[in-house]
């Protein structure tokens, strides 16, 4: 059997609700752990499976999963967005595979191959095969996983404590890294579709100063690693409406198209200076506003995070 957990600051409940009402039907979930991170507001929703813990304050993710872990009643768990919808039997059909059960196994995730453009018309399960097994390919990295994190599936054995100082990004690369280097193979699924709504919640303008603490904080646990990764690259870019970013071997541009304007930074004698706090700082200037801009800081924080994690 499998617990699942799951965090929530209710930003679509509509979507909470279908994944519930998913989830409670498949036969190996005995237990559906859910954090409401919106204490002020209660949460109503129906299945015998469900357990509703609410906290005083707003826990964010990562310690959300901390929380959920001790308080599971299974061995083997599932950490599920809020923001997505699964396919039928989806943790049986994990849970029953000869990877989830191998002893090398460390964590399984989502490849992006399994996940699909959500529509927000139709509130249904994926549809596959009754008859489809899970496919897996190895993940070797802990870094550039994209949304391999949307749901992840473990035993508590190969779970590790999340730092109190990451709270909403990197918890999911930090117990990948922990995994890799307690010699565990992890995964991701490719073929059991899944709908998601990207970053429903950690978009919001109300986290960006959060997210930018959690980049700072995560260099004390990533970046040695990082900066080795870094100097293997040979071009990755990313684009938002703003701003591009792109990385050639040790130089990191950015442009501002609207303003005609071009920044460039080096990786240089062993001195990572084009970490994400630094372009975060030279985007601002750039831009000609302020950190107090809380929907621009946000988006330029998770633009990073996305565009740092495809270049490690």
């Amino acid at each position: 059997m499998i617990s699942v957990i799951i965090p929530t600051i209710q930003k679509k409940l509509k979507v909470l609700s279908s994944l519930i009402s998913i989830i409670s039907e498949d036969s190996s979930v005995d237990e559906i752990f859910l954090i409401n991170n919106k204490p002020e507001i209660p949460i109503e929703l129906d299945s015998k499976k469900l357990t509703i813990y609410t906290p005083k304050e707003n826990l964010y993710v990562n310690q959300s999963w901390n929380l959920g872990i001790t308080e599971i009643k299974n061995e083997n768990f599932a950490l599920i967005n809020d923001d997505m919808l699964v396919c039928k039997d989806f943790c049986r059909k994990i849970i029953e595979s000869e990877i989830f059960n191998n002893e090398t196994t460390g964590l399984i995730g989502m490849s992006p191959s399994a996940i699909k453009l959500f529509d927000e018309e139709n509130y249904t399960a994926p549809e596959i095969s009754v008859e489809t097994q899970p496919s897996f390919t190895p993940l070797k990295r802990y870094m550039s996983t994209g949304d391999w994190g949307i749901a992840i599936f473990g035993k508590k054995k190969n779970f590790y404590t999340i730092p109190d100082d990451l709270k909403i990004i990197y918890g999911d690369n930090y117990i990948l890294y922990k995994n890799l280097i307690n010699n565990k193979i992890n995964y991701s699924v490719t073929n059991l579709t899944c709908l998601h709504l990207h970053s429903v919640s950690s978009a919001s303008a109300e986290f960006s100063h959060i997210i930018r603490n959690d980049i700072v904080n995560s260099k004390k646990y990533f970046e040695e690693t990082n900066q080795t990764q870094r100097k293997k690259v040979r071009q990755t870019s990313f684009q938002n409406s703003k701003f591009e970013i792109v990385y050639k071997g040790d130089i990191c541009r950015v442009t501002i198209p609207d303003k005609n304007c071009t920044i460039c930074l080096k990786y240089k004698n062993g001195n990572d200076v084009y970490t994400q706090e630094n372009l975060y700082r030279q985007i601002l200037k750039l831009l000609g506003t302020s950190e107090k801009s809380d929907d621009l800081s946000s988006e330029i924080a998770l633009t990073l995070t996305k565009s740092q994690n495809t270049n490690d």
